[in-house]
């Protein structure tokens, strides 16, 4: 089995070498004794959706914070939120309406900081295809993950039904049927069946009304146990977000090209412009937005139409799935 990466001159080594995902299956800060070793669990396999978490382990932050940091790669059957739930790994992503679920659910999970304002979760849709508006997708039938909140939230906000397919990994069947629709990230699939020519439409889920954060979790008696630890880690993760996003790019996606040999520097680029350019993870200022933030209000907001919508059995307070006390101060003090 392939070793953790464990300084930072093995994975400049690694990146020298030009290292793929499956010779080196994570990426740890510089370690040392006087550092606290914890793990994040990505959802994915390497890419610039987690980029600012690279930043971060590459340029020292998290090791200036006092950790440790391993960062172990995602796919297929990851099931990263369960790892969370059980305790075997403390930190990890997800959506907020997800850890919500979850939360109702008894599992120990607890989100501690918005990794994305919006989601980049979309409908994918070959450019021909007549569905021009949510709407329009009455009678019809998507691809996407099964128990997905939005699919609720579409049918009840625009009077609609249309069927569910179980989504696959891959683009294969999507690109032979010209009918079909799936769910994506517009920070990736658009830009790769452009390159082999396939002309392709999004519809971005959160224009819908339906507008969730991503966000970054952890295990709830963790949190309790080691306070600092939680509050260093989204310290220093916000820190990388920011270099990453606003800085020089290039050190996470040299760990990301080295770790995923499927990232050419080409898509990194364009998931990169996307999440700027749609403001996805420093959100919009005009609303008090900023990288890591998170509004009680539409912490709530989004809570109580969960329940209405019959996907929550029953109201849920914060406090079962959110700790807004490990931001930094000023992100902290709720909506502003």
């Amino acid at each position: 089995m392939a070793r953790f990466l464990r300084t930072l001159g093995l994975l400049t080594a690694a990146l020298l070498a030009g290292c793929s995902r499956e010779s080196h299956p994570a990426v740890a800060a510089p370690s040392g004794p006087e550092l606290t070793p914890v793990t994040l669990q990505l959802d994915w396999f390497p890419e610039p959706a987690h980029g600012g978490f690279y930043q971060a382990a590459v340029r020292g932050f998290y090791a200036e914070a006092g950790l440790d940091v391993t960062i172990n790669p995602g796919g297929p059957g990851g099931r990263p939120i369960p790892k969370v739930a059980a305790g075997q790994v403390p930190f990890s992503m997800g959506r907020s309406d997800d850890m919500m679920l979850a939360a109702a659910q008894g599992l120990p999970v607890l989100i501690i900081a918005a990794l994305m304002q919006r989601d980049p979760q979309a409908l994918l849709l070959h450019a021909d295809n007549p569905v021009e508006t949510f709407a329009d997708l009455d009678g019809r039938e998507v691809m996407a993950y099964p128990g997905s909140a939005w699919v609720p939230y579409l049918k009840k906000r625009y009077g609609i039904e249309f069927d569910l397919m179980p989504a696959s990994f891959g683009l294969a069947r999507f690109i032979a049927d010209p009918e079909l629709i799936q769910a994506c990230f517009i920070t990736d699939e658009p830009f790769r069946l452009r390159k082999q020519g396939v002309a392709v439409k999004t519809l971005l889920l959160s224009d819908s009304g339906y507008d969730p954060y991503r966000v970054i979790v952890t295990h709830a008696p963790f949190a309790q146990e080691n306070p600092e630890v939680v509050r260093a880690f989204v310290a220093a993760s916000i820190r990388g977000w920011q270099d990453y996003l606003f800085g020089d790019p290039a050190p996470a996606h040299q760990a990301i090209a080295a770790l995923n040999d499927h990232m050419t520097e080409a898509q990194m680029d364009y998931s990169l412009t996307q999440m700027r350019e749609q403001k996805f993870v420093q959100g919009f200022s005009e609303r008090g937005e900023r990288i890591g933030h998170l509004d009680p209000g539409r912490l709530d907001a989004h809570a109580t139409l969960l329940h209405e919508l019959g996907v929550l059995p029953e109201p849920l307070p914060m406090s079962r799935y959110a700790d807004l006390s490990f931001l930094p101060t000023e992100l902290s003090a709720g909506s502003f």
